[in-house]
Formats: C-alpha cells, sequence, structure tokens
C-alpha cells in the first residue's frame, strides 16, 4: 500500500483485512480508550487519540486538508496503539 498516495478506500479495505481495535474509523468501530480515530472536519480532515480513560488528547489533534496525510496519519497511530498493547504489562 502507497502511504503518500493513500485513498479513504484503500484504507477502508485494509482495515476489513486487518481489523484493529485502536482504529475508530468514521465513528466509533474500535474501543474508546489507547486509540486513534478519523474524521471529516468540514472541507478537510481531524485525526485524533484518545488516553487510557477514552479522553481525546487535544495536543495530538491533526487537522489537514490533505486525504493522503490524513489518512496516513491514521493508520500510523492506530498501528502505534496496537503495537504499545503487544508490549504494555499489567502492575499488580
Amino acid at each position: 500500500m502507497d502511504r503518500e498516495n493513500l485513498t479513504v478506500d484503500q484504507v477502508a479495505e485494509y482495515l476489513a483485512t486487518h481489523p484493529m481495535v485502536t482504529a475508530n474509523w468514521f465513528g466509533r468501530t474500535g474501543r474508546a480508550e489507547r486509540s486513534t480515530w478519523i474524521d471529516r472536519d468540514g472541507s478537510g480532515w481531524k485525526v485524533w487519540d484518545t488516553d487510557e480513560r477514552g479522553v481525546v488528547m487535544d495536543f495530538m489533534t491533526l487537522r489537514t486538508e490533505s486525504e493522503a496525510e490524513a489518512l496516513d496519519a491514521f493508520l500510523r497511530r492506530a498501528e502505534h496503539h496496537r503495537d504499545l498493547d503487544k508490549t504494555a504489562t499489567r502492575r499488580v
């Protein structure tokens, strides 16, 4: 997948074959906490992350007019959260 020229259809197809609970694709489609979200923002795009309580981390919000940039950021962030899940340990 060419990440520099991503389209909505390509990412939708990718998520259909590689589901991630950390990816909220145009609404809540994954978990609320420690996840990435994407949606249209007027004529542009908005990508944001939530913390372990599901609270939006405003300082991480990306607003852009570029579809490819928003989709790339969304996938990278969702994969980052997924990868962190693999290394997380629970303290007792």
